[in-house]
């Protein structure tokens, strides 16, 4: 297998989380993306006032994230993906820097932590092919038990919670608009009742997927292996047998949490406990 050292040369910081890379039947590349000048000069808006939050200028969030992109391409792997942590942790974050942080742990042969950065990058762009294609890729790559998520898991990530949000809130103005209009004109009170009924049943369901997201996003975590092989014991102590054991780039759902132990399952009815030192966890607070 061959990996194209190409990443993402453009970015602008947000309050959210993201990343890239992509992968091709045998190969992995990094495609950076053009933007149209519309979208530049509403990245370059989004950056500078950002910017003035964290109390650091464009010029300098722009000089670490092409430092970091330098590292990379010299083949500094490690190196870069420790740039890429630094910004995320001081500057925000971007699409743009979850996924070369992404490229970059998948690179120095961090599975685990390069499936946690292309998690928090679908959070913010959950439909991108290129970035879905680096996911499916790596998780591909990961052997022994892992989770498997649920269909309305998979179904409800296809939109960001920001999506969710826009679209529960447009179905809520649209009722009240109807309600509006039956209250001014009400003589289009029977024309206007059906589209009544069918927009508040739309506005419950979207506010009920916005919930579900919110939810999973917020209180529910995921704990992604981060060494070679973890030993995923009885109980919460070193001394304890291990129940199983999870390799590199596995997927654990937390169940609690005990001093540095997570209690975890992968979903087949196998629990047991992990240090947290051994995982990445995701979404990250």
């Amino acid at each position: 297998m061959s990996i194209e050292n190409r990443i993402r040369s453009h970015f602008h910081i947000c309050h959210g989380k993201q990343a890239r890379l992509t992968f091709r039947a045998s190969h992995v590349c990094v495609i950076p993306r053009t933007a149209s000048v519309l979208r530049r000069l509403l990245l370059l808006v989004i950056t500078t006032l950002t910017s003035f939050a964290f109390g650091m200028s464009t010029s300098d969030m722009t000089t670490g994230f092409d430092s970091a992109n330098k590292l990379y391409a010299e083949g500094k792997f490690t190196t870069a993906a420790a740039a890429y942590e630094q910004l995320i942790r001081t500057n925000g974050v971007s699409e743009a820097l979850w996924f070369n942080l992404g490229n970059a742990h998948f690179k120095s042969g961090s599975l685990g932590r390069a499936i946690a950065a292309y998690g928090e990058a679908s959070r913010l762009d959950p439909r991108d092919d290129d970035l879905r294609a680096n996911l499916q890729f790596a998780r591909a790559r990961v052997t022994g038990p892992t989770l498997h998520f649920r269909f309305w898991e998979r179904w409800l990530a296809t939109l960001s919670l920001s999506e969710w949000s826009w679209l529960a809130a447009a179905t809520i103005w649209c009722v009240f608009g109807l309600l509006t209009a039956q209250q001014i004109r009400p003589a289009l009170a029977p024309v206007l009742r059906a589209w009544l009924f069918s927009s508040t049943i739309m506005a419950v369901l979207l506010c009920t997927c916005l919930g579900l997201t919110w939810t999973h996003w917020t209180k529910q975590e995921i704990a992604i292996i981060a060494t070679q092989e973890a030993s995923i014991r009885t109980s919460p102590f070193d001394e304890s047998p291990g129940a199983f054991t999870a390799n590199d780039g596995a997927e654990l759902r937390v169940i609690d949490h005990k001093n540095n132990w997570l209690q975890v399952t992968d979903g087949s009815r196998r629990t047991g406990w992990v240090k947290s030192e051994q995982v990445a966890l995701f979404p990250r607070h």
